[in-house]
C-alpha cells in the first residue's frame, strides 16, 4: 500500500484512530494484478412439470460446467437462493472466482449461456430465464474486510491466498482507504443514463457493459457457530434492520444508488426453496458509483441502523461473539463488466439501470 507521505489524496482515517474490533483483510499476493467473478442465475416463470425438468437441465449443465476436471473451471465457487431483491424468486443463483485471467476466459467461453439455453428441452425452455453478470477487478481497485478468520468466503476461498490484521476500519471512508488506488484516484462517479425504455427481458438475448467506476459489493452475514442467544440477537434485532436498509435502496434507486442488489441465502443448488436453517446469508450488487454507496452509509438512518445495531452486538458478546460479517468491494473500469440476460424477467440484475443491447428473440 502506498504511504501517506506519497499519496495525492490523504487517508480519512482519523489521527490516533484505534479499531474497537479487530479486523481483517484478504493478501492476494503480487503475482497477479486482477480477479475475475462470475455470477450466474437460473430463473423460473412458472411451475409446470416441463418448466421444473427444465430448471433441473439447466441446473445440472451449470454444475457440469462448475466440476469439469481442468485447469479453467473456477477456482472457488458458492450458491445461493435469492430472497429478496432485483431478480425472479427462488432464482438459483452461483458465484464463481478465478485468479487466472486466461482460464477465466476460456471457461466462460466454454459455459456459452446461449448454447445452454438452446440445449433445454423445448417444452419447458420458455418457462426459464439465464443470465451472468461478470467482471475483472484490478487489486488496486479492490477493497476486503472480515470480521474474523474463521470463516472466510468469497476471494478469500481462492487459493494461496492469506489475510492479515489492518487498522483501515471503524470510520467513514475506512472502505475508500482500504482501496490502494485511491492514494491517487477519487473514483468519481459518471452522469450514467438509464435505458429510455426497460427492455421486456422475457423474449430477449440482452448483452451489455459497464460505465467508468460502477462499484460491485457482497457483504455477507453467518452466524453458524453462534449459540442460541446469539442467534437469536441477529435474527431479531440486526436482521431486520438489514431488511429494512435493503428496502429502502430497492423503493429509492436515484436516492440510494443500487443496482441489480439481491438478498441471497447461502443453499444448495438442487433445492427449490431456500433453506431458512441455513445461517448464512450475503447482499450482492452494483452501486453507481463509491460516492453514492458511502453516502448511504454515512447518512442514512437505515444504514446507520445497521451500523450500530452490528457495534452494539459487537460490544454485548464481546470476545465470545461467533457471528460474522465481511464484504468484498470493486471499483470497475469501463468495459470491465459484461451483462448478459437471456429471457429473463426486467426486473433481473441492471436490465432497469443499464442500456443494454438486444441480440434477437429467443425461444
Amino acid at each position: 500500500m502506498m504511504s501517506s507521505l506519497e499519496r495525492k489524496y490523504p487517508l480519512r482515517k482519523p489521527k490516533n484512530h484505534v479499531p474497537p474490533i479487530p479486523r481483517y483483510q484478504l493478501v492476494l499476493g503480487t503475482e497477479k494484478d486482477s480477479v475475475h467473478t462470475t455470477y450466474i442465475g437460473i430463473q423460473q416463470h412458472s411451475r409446470s412439470k416441463d418448466a421444473t425438468n427444465a430448471r433441473v437441465e439447466a441446473i445440472r449443465a451449470v454444475e457440469s460446467w462448475l466440476h469439469h476436471q481442468d485447469n479453467e473451471r473456477p477456482q472457488a465457487s458458492e450458491s445461493f437462493t435469492l430472497l429478496d431483491g432485483h431478480d425472479e424468486k427462488n432464482t438459483i443463483i452461483w458465484v464463481c472466482y478465478w485468479r487466472d485471467e486466461e482460464a477465466y476466459k476460456k471457461s466462460l467461453t466454454r459455459l456459452n449461456l446461449g448454447s445452454l439455453y438452446s440445449d433445454l428441452p423445448v417444452a419447458g425452455r420458455g418457462s426459464i430465464g439465464i443470465w451472468q453478470e461478470r467482471f475483472s477487478t484490478n487489486t488496486s481497485r479492490l477493497e476486503t474486510n472480515y470480521s474474523g478468520l474463521d470463516y472466510l468466503p468469497g476471494l478469500a476461498r481462492l487459493p494461496e491466498t492469506s489475510t492479515a490484521e489492518h487498522s483501515l476500519s471503524a470510520y467513514w471512508g475506512a472502505a475508500r482507504d482500504r482501496i490502494p488506488d485511491s492514494a491517487h484516484d477519487l473514483f468519481e462517479g459518471t452522469d450514467a443514463v438509464g435505458p429510455k425504455t426497460v427492455p421486456v427481458g422475457l423474449g430477449q438475448h440482452l448483452v451489455g457493459t459497464n460505465y467508468h467506476n460502477l462499484v460491485h459489493i457482497r457483504s455477507g452475514q453467518f452466524w453458524e457457530n453462534c449459540d442460541a442467544i446469539e442467534s437469536a440477537a441477529y435474527e431479531e434485532k440486526l436482521e431486520p434492520t438489514l431488511r429494512d436498509g435493503l428496502q429502502f435502496l430497492w423503493d429509492n434507486p436515484e436516492e440510494g444508488g443500487a443496482v441489480g442488489l439481491r438478498y441471497l441465502q447461502n443453499t444448495d443448488t438442487t433445492s427449490t426453496e431456500a433453506q431458512d436453517d441455513r445461517k448464512e446469508s450475503c447482499v450482492t450488487g452494483f452501486f453507481t458509483s463509491l460516492g453514492r454507496l458511502e453516502s448511504w452509509a454515512k447518512t442514512h438512518k437505515s444504514h446507520l441502523a445497521i451500523f450500530r445495531g452490528a457495534l452494539a452486538h459487537a460490544k454485548l458478546f464481546g470476545d465470545a461473539r461467533k457471528f460474522r460479517t465481511w464484504h468484498e468491494v470493486s471499483v470497475l473500469n469501463e468495459g470491465d463488466a459484461k451483462f448478459e440476460y437471456i429471457n429473463c424477467v426486467p426486473e433481473t440484475g441492471v436490465i432497469s439501470f443499464i442500456p443494454l443491447v438486444d441480440h434477437g428473440e429467443v425461444r
